[in-house]
């Protein structure tokens, strides 16, 4: 179980944006005519987008399967001089909604991909954004890199995110006889109290060397790896992964 509310509360301090970030998204995003066509998957509170928009090169969509994250950003929207589209969509379910060839950069931020809970859905999702973007256009994903962490043991304790004002503890339990996998997490504030997030949520923990493939046999054209929004070359002891696909 996810507790919505406690993520809208404290989403933009665990994952708040990071340095180059917006710089990073710029960069690829103005290899194309403005205003680039720019979609966010499972966007959050939309922070990223919401930045990128007031910089009035963007023409922004963002989707979010909790429809309170959307009920939020639209409660903000008469305040923007160049507001997001926002939807209350699942990310399995974007080729249903938007037509083909119309976005030049598609993202999912802050590890939300984990949440699609079956490889074949991450597969899915990465034909179906192909399908999305015009030609030469980017796929960006923000992965937790899997393969750094040592699945042989029943409980796999994941990096502590930290904000200014609380704390993100994560760990995964497998059911070795399912080879499921349930993601918990708490979030700590500064004067000690806890708060249940996320509660024995089935994700999929994918990993790079898995995950590779399928982005091959979709049939992007090329794959950047990077360890931060700084392009720091991924290593095997990144924390997480800037994945960049094109197609």
């Amino acid at each position: 179980m996810i507790y919505i509310k406690n993520w809208i509360e404290h989403y933009e301090d665990i994952f708040a944006l990071e340095p180059n970030e917006i710089n990073f998204y710029e960069s690829y995003s103005k290899q194309f005519n403005s205003p680039a066509k720019f979609l966010s998957c499972e966007c959050g509170t939309a922070e990223l987008s919401q930045t990128l928009a007031a910089r009035n090169n963007f023409d922004i969509t963002v989707t979010d399967s909790f429809k309170e994250f959307i009920s939020s950003i639209n409660s903000k929207q008469s305040e923007k001089e160049n507001p997001v589209k926002a939807f209350n969509i699942n990310p399995i379910d974007i080729s249903r909604y938007f037509g083909k060839e119309f976005f030049n950069v598609i993202t999912c931020c802050n590890h939300r991909l984990i949440f699609l809970q079956d490889k074949t859905l991450v597969e899915k999702l990465l034909f179906d954004a192909k399908t999305l973007l015009v030609d030469g256009g980017y796929l960006i994903l923000d992965l937790i890199n899997f393969s750094k962490l040592d699945f042989s043991h029943p409980r796999i304790d994941l990096p502590v995110l930290r904000g200014n004002n609380c704390a993100l503890y994560s760990y995964i339990l497998k059911d070795s006889e399912t080879m499921k996998y349930y993601l918990s997490q708490s979030l700590v504030t500064n004067t000690g109290k806890e708060i249940d997030e996320v509660k024995h949520e089935v994700i999929c923990p994918i990993s790079l060397e898995t995950f590779k493939p399928f982005a091959e046999k979709i049939g992007y054209s090329s794959i950047e790896l990077y360890s931060d929004f700084n392009k720091t070359p991924f290593t095997p002891d990144s924390n997480k992964i800037i994945c960049v696909l094109k197609k």
